[in-house]
């Protein structure tokens, strides 16, 4: 059996462009591909990396002639798969279709396509593939569960009703098949320490994940719906083992928390500098553990952590509140003092809602000036598919179809200000965001062709 991953390209113009700035390896698809057993083979379609992706599509398609066909993304991405699977079906209608990932876990209602998906996995795919492909070869029907769940089935709906599924131990422990993919082709923004010499500011990178889950409870998250409660954990000797193993000198822990357990974190430290082992980290952390942990910062600060991203949201009260954040404006400021102490770099992440008014974003212009220098990220504010807050705003939506534009950079609720100033109130924010980034602020020594494209970029 010949098995395709896909990873969906990005539609809209914002998400492109940020893919400039970031741009990852489909983690997700290499390690469902690490699940893919020989006689079995396994094939990862990026087309994240393709100018013309639906072409590549179709191509490899028609060179690789998949039997089962893996898709899956964001919310964002749900349109652009629903039509990659009208060119699978058209191409191989023989082909078993499968849609997993964040949208088909979350909202599996909206992704009842018999006519385009066989299959809607809900949360990890690492173990439903192996499920899927043992009844294949067994010759016996898909199993039918919360889990996994056939699109023909009469009981599609009450299953889909349900809780996601608890995470199972396969989808922590399982190792990704990098080799499916060009790793030259990825790579994250890393600004150096103040008066260093960058080579690149785009330095090639591979992801580790060391757990999956978290225990808080913010109203913008879907993570805890997601892992229905349950937090697993990776062994911190694989972590290390793994991580000793990859050629590259920059690791992005891409955990939806990664300094939760910070017993576990320092251990992984002190192993990382026992062993030698000389990486640069991106991770990310939130504000109240980097003030009650400084030590542990400053041990990973030993071990090579370089960039720290932090979910500040907002310095106000109020704000943080609504959010559920369970931390507060003076925890968001002492975390900004203990990072820039220890020169860590910072990507802070503050959200706008839409009832916003002018007076509001000029709080946020300040909270840019307060905590810089760092990497600014803006998103506003929506409710997560498949939670209850998104149900009970679906009749105010703006849009016709918002999952199109739930990229967290557009708005698919009603403003309180004027649209068009709305947008014009958080573009100036990105403006003066690329005004207090490390290197600028910091005097970081860049090859100009980089300088160029981040200011470019953070400008459009």
């Amino acid at each position: 059996m010949r098995v395709l991953l896909v990873r969906t390209h990005a539609h809209l113009p914002t998400s492109q462009w940020l893919q400039t700035m970031l741009l990852l390896e489909p983690y997700a698809q290499e390690l469902i591909a690490g699940a893919v057993q020989p006689p079995h083979d396994v094939k990862i379609c990026d087309l994240a990396l393709e100018k013309k992706p639906v072409a590549a599509f179709r191509r490899t398609l028609q060179e690789y002639r998949p039997d089962l066909i893996g898709l899956g993304g964001f919310s964002g991405q749900f349109r652009t798969n629903r039509e990659l699977a009208t060119i699978a079906k058209e191409m191989r209608p023989e082909a078993i279709t499968c849609l997993g990932g964040i949208h088909a876990s979350s909202a599996p209602m909206d992704c009842r396509y018999p006519d385009l998906f066989d299959l809607v996995v809900r949360g990890d795919g690492v173990s439903a593939i192996k499920e899927i492909i043992a009844a294949l070869d067994a010759g016996q029907p898909w199993p039918e569960s919360a889990w996994i769940l056939p699109t023909a089935s009469p009981d599609f709906e009450r299953l889909a009703s349900q809780a996601p599924p608890r995470l199972h131990p396969d989808g922590i422990n399982t190792r990704p098949r990098r080799d499916l993919v060009d790793m030259s082709k990825y790579f994250c923004i890393c600004y150096g320490e103040p008066g260093q010499r960058m080579e690149t500011l785009f330095p090639q990178i591979a992801c580790v994940r060391t757990s999956v889950g978290c225990p808080n409870r913010c109203s913008f998250c879907v993570v805890h719906f997601l892992a229905n409660g349950k937090y697993l954990q990776r062994e911190v000797e694989d972590v290390v083992d793994e991580i000793a193993s990859l050629p590259q000198k920059y690791i992005y822990f891409v955990d939806d928390e990664t300094f939760i357990n910070t017993k576990r974190m320092q251990r992984m430290a002190e192993l990382l500098i026992e062993r030698g082992i000389e990486k640069r980290y991106l991770s990310w952390a939130r504000s109240d553990t980097v003030c009650e942990h400084p030590e542990l910062f400053a041990l990973w600060k030993k071990a090579g952590l370089e960039f720290v991203y932090v979910g500040f949201e907002s310095l106000r009260e109020e704000n943080l509140d609504s959010y559920n954040k369970k931390a507060t404006p003076s925890q968001n400021r002492k975390a900004r003092e203990i990072l820039r102490d220890l020169d860590l770099n910072i990507h802070a992440a503050l959200m706008v809602n839409p009832d916003f008014e002018e007076r509001d974003f000029l709080a946020v212009q300040e909270a840019i000036k307060e905590l810089g220098p760092a990497e600014f990220a803006f998103t506003i504010f929506s409710p997560p598919p498949g939670t209850e807050a998104f149900a009970a705003a679906r009749d105010d939506f703006i849009c016709e179809d918002p999952f199109l534009f739930y990229d967290c950079l557009h708005t698919i609720l009603p403003t309180r200000i004027p649209l068009k100033r709305f947008y014009r109130y958080f573009a100036i924010l990105y403006a003066l965001g690329s005004a207090h980034i490390p290197p600028r602020v910091n005097k970081v020594r860049v090859p100009v062709r980089d300088f160029v494209r981040v200011i470019s970029g953070a400008i459009k």
